[in-house]
């Protein structure tokens, strides 16, 4: 697959495989800064002492405070079919909100950094059976290998302002490859759906 890959997936691939030694003083930065959780900094390199529940889990993505309130109702449908829910997301406060506003059963995880060792670790440990991504949060390793064990991807909510639209335009070889990788691409409106089919060669949002 990463033969086929446009050269800009192929290039950031390597470099954020090269940056793996920079983590630690990432990490300790962002700790200053009061963007990190200090007793879940490992699982920023894919690795977490909780255990994957037996049976189907379906992974839900989003970066923040916004997203993950957005996929409450998505989540609770889920749960009425006893499936078992895998929640990420990026920000120290929207892991706040998940132990606030979901139940325990919910597994919330701070998404991995986007190294293709650390996103390894994270899917060799959860192994989910189905990835739900919300709006345009969109870490080029995490859905590329993910895609490479054929999990099954939906884009939900999917995005494109008008602002991002002419710089998601310039990669449209990059994002195409990407959002090619999905079952299907659900956008938010029919604009952002127009935007992403004008943006990209290979999307399929409908």
């Amino acid at each position: 697959m990463a033969s086929s890959l446009p050269i800009t997936l192929r290039l950031y691939r390597t470099l954020s495989a090269a940056a793996v030694p920079l983590t630690s003083a990432l990490l300790k930065r962002r700790l200053k800064q009061g963007k990190e959780d200090p007793t879940r900094l490992n699982e920023r390199r894919g690795m977490t002492s909780d255990i994957r529940p037996y049976g189907p889990l379906v992974w839900i993505h989003g970066a923040s405070v916004g997203e993950v309130l957005a996929a409450a109702g998505l989540i609770e449908r889920l749960r009425a079919l006893n499936l078992r829910i895998l929640l990420t997301s990026g920000t120290v406060t929207s892991a706040a909100v998940v132990a606030k506003r979901f139940p325990p059963d919910v597994i919330h995880q701070y998404v991995p950094y986007d190294s293709p060792r650390y996103v390894a670790r994270f899917l060799d440990h959860w192994q989910p059976s189905l990835g739900l991504l919300i709006e345009s949060d969109l870490w080029p390793n995490l859905i590329l290998s993910s895609a490479a064990r054929r999990l099954p991807m939906v884009l939900i909510n999917g995005r494109m302002s008008h602002r991002s639209f002419p710089r998601w335009h310039r990669i449209s070889g990059a994002i195409g490859a990407l959002l090619g990788t999905f079952e299907v691409c659900l956008a938010q409106s029919d604009i952002d759906a127009e935007r992403s089919a004008a943006a990209t060669s290979s999307s399929r949002a409908i």
